[in-house]
């Protein structure tokens, strides 16, 4: 299995080897940097696709026969943009689930009163989505996702158990993190690239073609314009028969505590 474990012990193999053979035989130092260049090519991959479970495992879609689909949102709360798609999910009776920022909450606990009102699941995103988030140590994550966790938990009395990494980039720190807490990671395999696509046409299209039985989609609730978008794609999942379902019941999961 392809993943974080197995791949440094490998490589350590790999190197052991090479420094005993050079014991015989004289190597080109170049020899060397094959196979560091194919070790951290890997590791990017492993830390950028969170669908790769390289470091954790993510849920990332759920194989079934039944068209049902389960709808995310990122980076909120956001004043005005989530009330919008608020009700735009109140409007086709559609259930999501958004994935908050914990330093956005304190003076939008309204909002986040009003999701748990009508339905709807809040997961864990971390406490600061900082740039620099991939960089803290275990520790240091631990702490920020705690936070969160604490401040979702101030506001509706729930402590959530699905988290989904900022820009979906794992480490080994973070998966150390997550099982301390007990996390499910959520991923997707609808990524709309809803924060870059601006032409709604397309960003439509993307999400039209992607969409499959047991799809997990990933909105930003932060973007101009998203409830339009939202609104089209829920038009379009109701032509398809498709079922919007909570996240939960897609993946048969506790989503709190």
């Amino acid at each position: 299995m392809l993943n974080h474990r197995n791949i440094v012990i490998v490589f350590t193999l790999i190197f052991i080897l090479l420094i005993s053979l050079n014991y015989s035989y004289t190597f080109h130092w170049m020899l060397y940097l094959i196979p560091l260049v194919a070790f951290f090519s890997i590791e990017f991959y492993g830390a950028y696709f969170v669908n790769s479970g390289f470091h954790i495992e993510a849920i990332c879609e759920v194989n079934t026969n039944e068209n049902s689909v389960a709808l995310s949102f990122d980076d909120g709360p956001m004043p005005i943009r989530t009330e919008k798609v608020l009700t735009v999910l109140k409007k086709f009776n559609a259930k999501a689930t958004f994935f908050l920022i914990g330093n956005r909450i304190k003076g939008n606990e309204s909002l986040l009163l009003k999701m748990d009102n009508e339905g709807h699941l809040m997961g864990n995103h971390s406490f600061s989505h900082s740039f620099f988030f991939d960089l803290m140590s275990s520790k240091q994550l631990i702490s920020d996702l705690q936070y969160g966790n604490n401040e979702i938990q101030r506001v509706i009395g729930k402590t959530p158990l699905f988290f989904r990494p900022p820009y979906g980039v794992t480490t080994p720190g973070l998966a150390k993190a997550c099982r301390h807490l007990k996390f499910d990671v959520i991923g997707w395999n609808v990524r709309s690239l809803d924060t870059s696509i601006k032409n709604k046409e397309q960003l439509l299209q993307r999400v039209k073609q992607r969409i499959k039985p047991g799809s997990i989609i990933l909105f930003h609730d932060t973007v101009d314009g998203i409830d339009l978008v939202l609104e089209d794609v829920l038009n379009y999942l109701k032509e398809k028969n498709y079922t919007v379902i909570p996240l939960d019941k897609l993946i048969q999961k506790n989503a709190y505590s």
